[in-house]
């Protein structure tokens, strides 16, 4: 049985596991964590927490692992893009004696992803699932996190991307309001600086021209009462979520099937079924049956990601 160490590391949460498992079977969790990544200065202080944590508990020791960080990333070294001083290397996991393999934090999703469970996620649309089809992940939390995996003919390859970072497009009024307002803030805007939590927060603050609320309170408010101003900026939200997704379906011509990942729809998973974001997604021109015949999966398990790091740990001992 191996043993190996597993962490997924985004912007909000730093998830960590020491997993178990026999080749080709699922992997399972002998101690796991959680923390805030704002109550650490940078990765090695929570890395090393979480060993001591597990070392007090009696878990097993490990010397090999994958870690799965939310920003580009090299063979040797990556940075979170959305909380600088986190910045993790092959050379600081060496000297904390562990061997690890550095990935992309939406690859490791993607790896999960393709291992889900029907309880894993809820079907926005069944579409018309084309076996060895691309698969694309598109997912909003801290930031924008988007990959595809494809079929070589004999099983799937999941590749990163760092497409949340390309252009806004807006569709509509408010939205080319909303840029020339975020243009005037930043000058170029990206899909991230709308389409995550920082830009629910944006929104809100384009929308009411005053100091916005956190997103969490933004999202209480708008699920309360949807003819809030809070729930007016939920909505021109998920509009542009949706417009997002669409365009990531058509980019990767997405016939294996679009999943929705990350935090923000996870929580708000009820609200993101009622027809809006899908309305969005589907409003592609003349490639409207061309999307519509894609199906779309709203994850709302957020470890996914973590199991998909364990599978990729897992795999290498193997």
């Amino acid at each position: 049985m191996s043993r190996v160490l597993a962490a997924d590391i985004g912007g909000t949460n730093a998830r960590f596991a020491l997993v178990e498992g026999a080749p080709q079977a699922a992997p399972r969790f002998a101690f796991k964590r959680v923390y805030a990544t704002a109550d650490f200065p940078g990765f090695e202080p929570a890395l090393r927490a979480f060993l001591a944590e597990a070392r007090s508990a009696g878990a097993p020791a490990v010397r090999h692992g994958v870690i799965a960080f939310a920003g580009p990333i090299d063979e040797e070294a990556g940075r979170l893009v959305n909380r600088s001083s986190w910045t993790v290397d092959r050379a600081m996991l060496r000297s904390a004696g562990i061997e690890a393999r550095l990935v992309n934090d939406f690859q490791a999703l993607a790896e999960g992803v393709m291992h889900a469970a029907a309880e894993d996620y809820l079907v926005l649309q069944e579409g018309n699932h084309v076996a060895g089809g691309t698969v694309a992940l598109v997912g909003a939390g801290t930031g924008l996190g988007v990959a595809f995996v494809v079929w070589d003919g004999q099983r799937y390859r999941a590749f990163p991307s760092e497409a949340g970072h390309m252009s806004f497009a807006p569709h509509g009024d408010a939205e080319l309001e909303l840029l020339a307002y975020l243009t005037a803030r930043h000058g170029r805007v990206s899909a991230e600086r709308v389409v995550s939590g920082g830009g629910l927060v944006a929104i809100d603050e384009f929308l009411r021209g005053s100091p916005p609320e956190d997103p969490a309170t933004i999202s209480e408010r708008a699920l309360k009462d949807p003819t809030s101003p809070e729930g007016q900026a939920l909505a021109l939200f998920i509009h542009c979520y949706g417009g997002f997704a669409g365009d990531i379906a058509l980019t990767f011509l997405a016939r294996g099937g679009l999943y929705i990942c990350g935090g923000i729809a996870a929580k708000l998973a009820s609200r993101f079924r009622e027809g809006d974001f899908m309305a969005a997604f589907l409003d592609k021109g003349r490639h409207r049956a061309l999307v519509g015949a894609m199906p779309v999966h709203l994850v709302v398990n957020e470890e996914l990601g973590l199991l998909g790091a364990a599978r990729l740990a897992m795999a290498a001992r193997e």
